[in-house]
Protein backbone atom coordinates (compact mmCIF):
# COMPACT_ATOMS: atom_id res chain seq x y z
CA UNK A 1 0.00 0.00 0.00
CA UNK A 2 2.95 2.31 1.01
CA UNK A 3 4.02 2.12 -2.76
CA UNK A 4 0.79 3.92 -3.90
CA UNK A 5 1.88 6.70 -2.11
CA UNK A 6 2.32 9.87 -3.46
CA UNK A 7 5.64 11.12 -3.77
CA UNK A 8 6.09 14.31 -2.03
CA UNK A 9 7.08 17.01 -4.44
CA UNK A 10 10.14 19.04 -3.09
CA UNK A 11 11.93 22.25 -4.96
CA UNK A 12 14.46 20.57 -6.49
CA UNK A 13 11.32 18.84 -8.74
CA UNK A 14 9.98 22.49 -9.49
CA UNK A 15 13.67 23.32 -10.47
CA UNK A 16 13.88 19.94 -12.44
CA UNK A 17 11.14 20.52 -14.32
CA UNK A 18 12.08 24.41 -14.88
CA UNK A 19 15.69 23.25 -15.68
CA UNK A 20 16.65 26.03 -13.22
CA UNK A 21 18.92 25.57 -10.03
CA UNK A 22 16.87 24.69 -6.80
CA UNK A 23 18.32 28.09 -4.91
CA UNK A 24 16.55 30.12 -7.59
CA UNK A 25 13.46 27.90 -6.92
CA UNK A 26 14.29 28.63 -2.96
CA UNK A 27 14.38 32.38 -3.53
CA UNK A 28 10.93 32.58 -5.37
CA UNK A 29 9.06 30.88 -3.27
CA UNK A 30 10.41 33.02 -0.16
CA UNK A 31 10.08 36.18 -2.48
CA UNK A 32 13.56 36.81 -1.74
CA UNK A 33 15.79 39.16 -4.02
CA UNK A 34 18.12 37.55 -6.92
CA UNK A 35 15.28 36.38 -10.18
CA UNK A 36 12.92 38.25 -11.82
CA UNK A 37 9.12 38.55 -11.63
CA UNK A 38 8.53 36.51 -14.39
CA UNK A 39 10.41 33.89 -13.32
CA UNK A 40 9.35 33.93 -9.33
CA UNK A 41 5.74 34.02 -11.10
CA UNK A 42 6.60 30.94 -13.27
CA UNK A 43 7.86 28.96 -10.21
CA UNK A 44 4.66 29.75 -8.25
CA UNK A 45 2.48 28.68 -11.15
CA UNK A 46 4.57 25.65 -11.36
CA UNK A 47 4.63 24.74 -7.43
CA UNK A 48 0.83 25.53 -7.49
CA UNK A 49 0.63 22.74 -10.82
CA UNK A 50 2.67 20.30 -8.78
CA UNK A 51 0.93 20.28 -5.56
CA UNK A 52 4.01 21.70 -3.66
CA UNK A 53 2.74 21.28 -0.04
CA UNK A 54 4.28 24.16 1.52
CA UNK A 55 2.86 26.26 -0.93
CA UNK A 56 -0.93 24.29 -0.89
CA UNK A 57 -0.16 25.48 2.68
CA UNK A 58 0.00 28.79 2.07
CA UNK A 59 -2.85 29.09 -0.29
CA UNK A 60 -5.24 27.12 2.27
CA UNK A 61 -4.74 29.71 4.43
CA UNK A 62 -7.34 31.95 2.81
CA UNK A 63 -8.68 35.62 4.19
CA UNK A 64 -6.60 34.91 7.69
CA UNK A 65 -3.38 35.22 6.51
CA UNK A 66 -0.94 37.69 9.01
CA UNK A 67 2.26 38.57 6.76
CA UNK A 68 5.06 38.82 9.07
CA UNK A 69 8.11 41.47 7.73
CA UNK A 70 11.28 40.69 8.61
CA UNK A 71 14.60 43.28 8.12
CA UNK A 72 17.41 41.49 6.60
CA UNK A 73 19.90 42.30 9.72
CA UNK A 74 17.82 39.91 12.01
CA UNK A 75 17.33 37.28 9.79
CA UNK A 76 19.83 34.97 12.11
CA UNK A 77 18.96 36.04 15.52
CA UNK A 78 18.74 33.79 17.50
CA UNK A 79 18.31 36.01 20.83
CA UNK A 80 15.50 38.61 21.22
CA UNK A 81 13.46 38.30 17.73
CA UNK A 82 13.42 34.35 17.73
CA UNK A 83 11.24 34.79 21.11
CA UNK A 84 9.14 37.24 19.39
CA UNK A 85 8.64 34.75 16.32
CA UNK A 86 7.54 32.08 17.83
CA UNK A 87 4.92 33.90 20.21
CA UNK A 88 3.53 35.59 16.84
CA UNK A 89 2.90 32.18 15.43
CA UNK A 90 1.55 30.63 18.43
CA UNK A 91 -0.72 33.40 19.14
CA UNK A 92 -2.02 33.45 15.34
CA UNK A 93 -2.85 29.59 15.50
CA UNK A 94 -5.11 29.90 18.77
CA UNK A 95 -7.27 32.45 16.88
CA UNK A 96 -6.70 30.14 14.00
CA UNK A 97 -4.94 32.36 11.54
CA UNK A 98 -1.55 31.36 9.71
CA UNK A 99 1.34 33.58 9.53
CA UNK A 100 3.39 34.20 6.70
CA UNK A 101 7.61 35.66 7.11
CA UNK A 102 8.70 37.39 4.40
CA UNK A 103 12.41 38.81 4.74
CA UNK A 104 12.66 42.25 3.70
CA UNK A 105 16.56 42.79 1.98
CA UNK A 106 17.88 46.43 1.86
CA UNK A 107 17.29 46.82 -1.65
CA UNK A 108 14.05 45.78 -1.14
CA UNK A 109 13.71 48.97 1.72
CA UNK A 110 15.62 51.48 -0.68
CA UNK A 111 13.97 50.63 -3.95
CA UNK A 112 10.30 50.29 -2.13
CA UNK A 113 9.88 47.34 -3.37
CA UNK A 114 6.61 45.45 -1.44
CA UNK A 115 6.33 42.39 -0.36
CA UNK A 116 4.83 40.11 -3.91
CA UNK A 117 1.93 37.65 -2.88
CA UNK A 118 0.25 35.09 -4.13
CA UNK A 119 -3.29 35.95 -5.88
CA UNK A 120 -4.94 33.06 -3.41
CA UNK A 121 -3.98 35.24 -0.27
CA UNK A 122 -6.20 37.40 0.67
CA UNK A 123 -3.64 38.93 3.19
CA UNK A 124 -5.84 40.35 6.55
CA UNK A 125 -3.03 42.69 7.78
CA UNK A 126 1.53 42.72 8.43
CA UNK A 127 3.58 43.08 11.44
CA UNK A 128 6.91 44.77 11.12
CA UNK A 129 9.95 43.34 12.88
CA UNK A 130 12.50 45.68 14.16
CA UNK A 131 14.19 48.10 11.84
CA UNK A 132 12.92 48.87 8.90
CA UNK A 133 12.91 52.10 6.74
CA UNK A 134 10.11 54.70 7.48
CA UNK A 135 9.87 55.49 3.78
CA UNK A 136 9.43 51.49 2.80
CA UNK A 137 6.51 51.49 5.50
CA UNK A 138 5.09 54.43 4.40
CA UNK A 139 4.53 52.68 1.30
CA UNK A 140 3.25 49.67 3.01
CA UNK A 141 0.53 52.06 4.22
CA UNK A 142 -0.30 52.62 1.21
CA UNK A 143 -1.42 48.68 0.43
CA UNK A 144 -4.87 50.26 2.98
CA UNK A 145 -4.05 47.38 5.41
CA UNK A 146 -3.73 47.24 9.16
CA UNK A 147 -0.07 47.16 10.01
CA UNK A 148 2.07 47.29 13.50
CA UNK A 149 5.55 47.73 13.93
CA UNK A 150 6.59 45.09 16.56
CA UNK A 151 9.05 46.38 19.26
CA UNK A 152 10.46 49.88 17.51
CA UNK A 153 8.19 52.95 17.36
CA UNK A 154 8.24 55.56 14.22
CA UNK A 155 6.93 59.18 14.34
CA UNK A 156 4.81 60.60 11.96
CA UNK A 157 3.19 57.22 10.33
CA UNK A 158 -0.47 55.60 10.60
CA UNK A 159 0.08 52.76 12.10
CA UNK A 160 0.22 50.70 15.14
CA UNK A 161 3.25 49.84 17.51
CA UNK A 162 3.51 47.50 20.42
CA UNK A 163 6.94 47.94 22.17
CA UNK A 164 8.88 47.99 25.65
CA UNK A 165 8.74 51.54 27.77
CA UNK A 166 12.21 51.94 26.81
CA UNK A 167 12.32 55.08 28.67
CA UNK A 168 11.14 53.68 31.87
CA UNK A 169 13.32 50.89 31.61
CA UNK A 170 16.51 52.94 31.13
CA UNK A 171 15.41 55.25 34.06
CA UNK A 172 14.89 51.93 36.52
CA UNK A 173 18.30 51.14 35.46
CA UNK A 174 19.94 54.27 36.26
CA UNK A 175 18.22 54.56 39.57
CA UNK A 176 19.68 51.22 40.67
CA UNK A 177 23.41 51.96 39.64
CA UNK A 178 23.00 55.53 41.43
CA UNK A 179 21.28 53.46 44.65
CA UNK A 180 24.50 51.24 44.22
CA UNK A 181 26.43 54.42 45.09
CA UNK A 182 27.80 55.42 41.31
CA UNK A 183 28.11 58.68 40.54
CA UNK A 184 29.77 58.66 36.64
CA UNK A 185 27.64 56.57 34.53
CA UNK A 186 27.88 56.14 30.85
CA UNK A 187 25.94 55.32 28.13
CA UNK A 188 26.73 52.64 25.50
CA UNK A 189 23.73 52.49 22.49
CA UNK A 190 23.33 53.23 18.47
CA UNK A 191 20.58 56.16 19.20
CA UNK A 192 20.94 56.78 15.59
CA UNK A 193 19.59 53.79 14.33
CA UNK A 194 16.99 52.83 16.39
CA UNK A 195 14.17 54.94 18.27
CA UNK A 196 13.54 52.77 21.20
CA UNK A 197 17.64 52.74 21.62
CA UNK A 198 16.75 56.84 21.63
CA UNK A 199 14.17 56.06 24.34
CA UNK A 200 16.45 54.58 26.44
CA UNK A 201 19.41 57.28 26.30
CA UNK A 202 16.02 59.43 27.18
CA UNK A 203 15.24 57.65 30.01
CA UNK A 204 19.37 57.24 31.23
CA UNK A 205 19.46 61.38 31.15
CA UNK A 206 16.42 62.27 32.61
CA UNK A 207 17.58 60.00 35.76
CA UNK A 208 21.31 61.07 35.77
CA UNK A 209 19.83 65.05 35.59
CA UNK A 210 16.73 64.44 38.46
CA UNK A 211 19.56 62.56 40.83
CA UNK A 212 21.86 65.69 40.36
CA UNK A 213 24.47 63.98 38.66
CA UNK A 214 26.87 65.31 35.53
CA UNK A 215 25.85 63.87 32.44
CA UNK A 216 28.81 62.33 31.17
CA UNK A 217 28.75 62.02 27.19
CA UNK A 218 32.72 61.84 27.58
CA UNK A 219 31.95 58.45 29.09
CA UNK A 220 29.32 57.67 25.88
CA UNK A 221 29.03 55.64 22.84
CA UNK A 222 26.30 56.13 20.07
CA UNK A 223 27.81 54.85 17.37
CA UNK A 224 28.00 56.64 13.53
CA UNK A 225 25.04 58.97 12.43
CA UNK A 226 26.25 57.89 8.93
CA UNK A 227 25.52 54.15 8.44
CA UNK A 228 24.04 51.42 9.92
CA UNK A 229 25.69 50.00 13.06
CA UNK A 230 24.01 48.26 16.27
CA UNK A 231 27.63 48.14 18.47
CA UNK A 232 26.92 44.39 19.69
CA UNK A 233 29.89 43.60 17.62
CA UNK A 234 33.29 43.72 19.01
CA UNK A 235 35.74 44.74 16.48
CA UNK A 236 33.01 47.75 15.97
CA UNK A 237 32.63 48.23 19.72
CA UNK A 238 36.53 48.15 20.15
CA UNK A 239 37.04 51.02 17.70
CA UNK A 240 34.73 53.65 20.12
CA UNK A 241 36.08 52.29 22.73
CA UNK A 242 39.70 53.18 22.51
CA UNK A 243 38.90 56.66 21.91
CA UNK A 244 37.89 56.99 25.37
CA UNK A 245 40.16 59.59 27.34
CA UNK A 246 39.10 57.30 30.52
CA UNK A 247 36.58 54.82 31.70
CA UNK A 248 33.11 55.68 34.51
CA UNK A 249 32.42 53.71 37.22
CA UNK A 250 29.32 51.49 35.15
CA UNK A 251 28.03 51.49 32.23
CA UNK A 252 24.63 51.45 30.96
CA UNK A 253 23.96 49.35 27.65
CA UNK A 254 21.01 49.26 25.78
CA UNK A 255 21.35 45.93 24.57
CA UNK A 256 22.10 42.88 26.21
CA UNK A 257 24.86 42.01 23.36
CA UNK A 258 26.56 44.96 23.80
CA UNK A 259 27.01 44.31 27.05
CA UNK A 260 28.26 41.08 26.70
CA UNK A 261 30.49 42.47 23.80
CA UNK A 262 31.73 45.45 26.20
CA UNK A 263 32.79 42.80 29.57
CA UNK A 264 34.65 41.08 26.66
CA UNK A 265 36.66 43.82 26.01
CA UNK A 266 37.04 44.92 28.97
CA UNK A 267 38.34 41.30 29.92
CA UNK A 268 41.04 42.05 27.37
CA UNK A 269 42.52 45.16 28.86
CA UNK A 270 42.61 43.18 32.90
CA UNK A 271 39.74 45.38 33.60
CA UNK A 272 37.41 42.93 35.70
CA UNK A 273 33.61 42.94 35.82
CA UNK A 274 31.63 44.38 38.65
CA UNK A 275 34.90 44.67 40.99
CA UNK A 276 36.64 47.40 38.76
CA UNK A 277 33.41 48.69 36.07
CA UNK A 278 29.95 47.48 36.59
CA UNK A 279 27.90 46.26 33.31
CA UNK A 280 23.80 46.44 32.51
CA UNK A 281 22.20 45.65 30.11
CA UNK A 282 18.64 45.53 28.71
CA UNK A 283 16.71 43.03 27.48
CA UNK A 284 17.38 39.51 29.61
CA UNK A 285 18.32 38.10 26.50
CA UNK A 286 18.98 34.22 27.54
CA UNK A 287 22.41 34.58 27.24
CA UNK A 288 22.45 37.17 29.96
CA UNK A 289 21.99 34.25 32.75
CA UNK A 290 24.98 32.16 30.96
CA UNK A 291 27.73 34.66 31.00
CA UNK A 292 30.52 35.66 33.67
CA UNK A 293 29.74 37.45 35.67
CA UNK A 294 25.56 37.16 35.22
CA UNK A 295 24.28 39.95 33.82
CA UNK A 296 22.34 42.75 35.57
CA UNK A 297 19.45 43.88 33.30
CA UNK A 298 16.35 45.30 32.32
CA UNK A 299 13.18 42.15 31.68
CA UNK A 300 11.32 43.11 28.23
CA UNK A 301 8.82 40.65 28.14
CA UNK A 302 8.69 39.68 24.42
CA UNK A 303 6.32 37.32 24.42
CA UNK A 304 3.30 39.71 25.71
CA UNK A 305 4.94 41.95 23.00
CA UNK A 306 4.09 39.88 20.39
CA UNK A 307 0.77 38.13 21.84
CA UNK A 308 -0.07 42.38 21.67
CA UNK A 309 0.53 42.62 18.37
CA UNK A 310 -1.06 40.07 17.15
CA UNK A 311 -4.33 40.70 19.54
CA UNK A 312 -4.22 44.29 18.10
CA UNK A 313 -3.90 43.67 14.22
CA UNK A 314 -6.85 41.52 14.77
CA UNK A 315 -8.61 44.30 16.27
CA UNK A 316 -8.07 46.54 13.64
CA UNK A 317 -9.29 44.02 10.96
CA UNK A 318 -12.66 44.83 12.68
CA UNK A 319 -12.69 48.48 12.46
CA UNK A 320 -13.51 50.68 9.38
CA UNK A 321 -11.24 53.46 10.34
CA UNK A 322 -7.49 52.74 11.15
CA UNK A 323 -6.31 54.62 14.17
CA UNK A 324 -2.64 54.97 15.78
CA UNK A 325 -2.08 53.38 19.13
CA UNK A 326 0.75 52.70 20.86
CA UNK A 327 1.51 50.23 23.24
CA UNK A 328 4.24 50.58 25.73
CA UNK A 329 5.08 47.40 27.91
CA UNK A 330 6.86 47.92 31.35
CA UNK A 331 9.85 46.50 32.31
CA UNK A 332 11.22 45.18 35.03
CA UNK A 333 14.36 45.46 36.72
CA UNK A 334 16.92 41.67 36.93
CA UNK A 335 19.85 41.98 39.55
CA UNK A 336 22.09 39.22 38.91
CA UNK A 337 26.04 39.81 39.71
CA UNK A 338 27.61 42.12 37.06
CA UNK A 339 26.83 45.59 39.26
CA UNK A 340 28.82 46.13 42.26
CA UNK A 341 27.80 49.07 45.02
CA UNK A 342 30.79 51.11 46.01
CA UNK A 343 30.92 53.82 49.16
CA UNK A 344 31.79 56.58 48.46
CA UNK A 345 35.54 56.35 49.45
CA UNK A 346 35.85 54.88 45.62
CA UNK A 347 33.50 57.68 44.25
Amino acid sequence: MSGNRRKKVTMADIAKKLNISKNAVSLALNNSPGVSEALRKQVLETAKQMNYGKLSALENAGPTCIVVLVPEYIRNDSYFYSDIFWSIEHEARKTGHTVLMLGISPKDEEEGKLPVMSEHLQVIGYLAIGIIRKEYLAKLCTLNKPIISVDIRHNNLPILTVGTDNFGGAYTAVDYLIRSGHKKIGFIGPIYVAQSVYERWCGFSQAVMEAGLPLYEEYCIFGSQDHFELLDNAEILRKYLSKLPEYPTAWLCSGDLIAISLIGLLGEQNIRVPEDISIMGFDNLKVSELVTPALTTIHVDRNLMAKLAVMQLLEQTKKSHLHKCNLSISCELVVRDSVRKINKEAL
